[in-house]
């Protein structure tokens, strides 16, 4: 796994943010953190593609599109903050920091945004295998997904679908329900989990 911050020299430090803070969308709240002084922000001028998974430990400004060559995980090693103002391309997104796409999200797999404290803003389409959110302030449009589980109160619809596709060792108490020839009970699957299985290279979906 490729930690962002080695990398860092080939950035440059943004010291002023206020010129990519106009670019974002109107109701864009990824200017707020733009314009956080206590946050060290990073900038890369046109197309960025990183060959292998990659724990994104700080905060970047991708001035194009950000290629990543297997999945995303910004809170690996500190909680990082993303900008691209093309597209994403991921293996897979999990994602406990902010994240902000000026283009489309396309993911094979899984993206995953959680918890409350940040933002998950697309102003394209997402597209993906599953999109789950659990408590997070969320603003995208919906692309090609097949599953979709929404941030605060999922209908039962949605939580079977993703329990159709995704393994069970992804659920809370799961292996042990599979073990005894029960599905998993009908919730969310679990982020940490989730996490955990993209960092051993375990797969997250039954084969077709």
């Amino acid at each position: 796994m490729l930690t962002m911050s080695s990398w860092r020299a080939r950035f440059d430090r943004l010291a002023d943010t206020s010129a990519v803070a106009e670019r974002l969308g109107p109701q864009a709240n990824m200017a707020d953190y733009l314009q956080d002084t206590s946050i060290a922000w990073y900038h890369h001028q046109g197309d960025l593609v990183v060959p292998e998974d990659l724990d994104l430990d700080i905060a970047l400004v991708v001035d194009g599109d950000l290629i990543v060559h297997g999945f995303l995980d910004d809170y690996v090693s500190d909680i990082g903050m993303l900008v691209v103002l093309g597209d994403l391309v991921v293996r897979d997104l999990v994602s406990w920091g902010s994240v902000y796409i000026g283009g489309d999200l396309r993911a094979e797999g899984i993206v995953y945004g959680y918890y409350n404290d940040y933002t998950f803003e697309v102003e394209g389409k997402v597209h993906a295998r599953a999109l789950v959110l659990y408590d997070k302030s969320a603003s995208y449009r919906s692309g090609e997904l097949e599953v979709e589980v929404e941030s605060y109160h999922p209908p039962k619809e949605q939580l079977r679908a993703a329990r159709d596709i995704l393994v069970p060792q992804v659920y809370d108490g799961g292996a042990k329900r599979a073990r005894q020839g029960r599905p998993p009970k009908l919730r969310r699957p679990s982020y940490q989990r989730v996490c955990r299985r993209l960092r051993e290279g375990k797969p997250l979906f039954r084969s077709a």
